[in-house]
């Protein structure tokens, strides 16, 4: 192979065209999000996502949830008290960490390119389902190469009836996870009574 097919065949594999919404993302990452959903009393709440390969946050109205896959449990912390549940084992097998940062794609055609918070994407009309809790989702998610579902915009069906979701990106930042962020800080009490499954 000659010099210049080489790094052709480089910038192919780089390309947003890499993007695959049916795998999880491949990096460590951050992103600043605005959800807007039927289910919400109020449009654009903003959520923060940090992912790792096997552990997450995400950071929604208030509430914190530490979700690791290893250990198969989520623990829900409440910053504005400084208390966390205690943990509670996932009640839906999960291989990987995309129902809680993205969409959790059963089938995805490639239908453009854009380009997001200055990150070429790849645009895929979508069938699967989204959030944690696993609502049917079809629509269009937006997808970097590193597999992050960077926007979506669609509708879930929520017992039977069919309501917008969208999420909107507002900050990306593609970076190892601070390890603080992904456990209980030491300065937290554990709050008594049952936890409330919340995946």
């Amino acid at each position: 192979m000659t010099c210049g097919l080489l790094v052709a065949a480089l910038a192919a594999t780089a390309s947003p065209a890499a993007a695959n919404p049916l795998l999880p993302p491949t990096v460590d990452y951050v992103a600043d999000v605005e959800i807007t959903r039927a289910t919400d009393h109020s449009v654009n709440v903003p959520a923060r996502y940090v992912y790792t390969s096997r552990r997450m946050r995400v950071e929604y109205v208030g509430i914190v949830t530490l979700i690791d896959l290893d250990r198969k449990h989520t623990t829900t912390l409440i910053p504005r008290v400084r208390t966390y549940w205690a943990p509670v084992p996932l009640t839906k097998p999960a291989t990987d960490g995309r129902r809680w940062v993205g969409v959790e794609a059963a089938t995805a055609e490639a239908v453009g390119t854009e380009t997001l918070l200055g990150h070429p994407v790849t645009k895929y009309s979508v069938r699967g389902t989204v959030f944690e809790s696993r609502i049917p989702f079809a629509g269009f998610v937006w997808t970097t190469a590193e597999n992050i579902v960077l926007q979506i915009d669609g509708t879930g069906q929520v017992e039977g009836v069919s309501t917008p979701v969208k999420v909107t990106p507002v900050q990306l930042t593609i970076a190892p996870a601070d390890p603080g962020q992904l456990n209980v800080p030491s300065t937290y009490g554990r709050a008594s009574g049952a936890p409330h499954p919340i995946d």
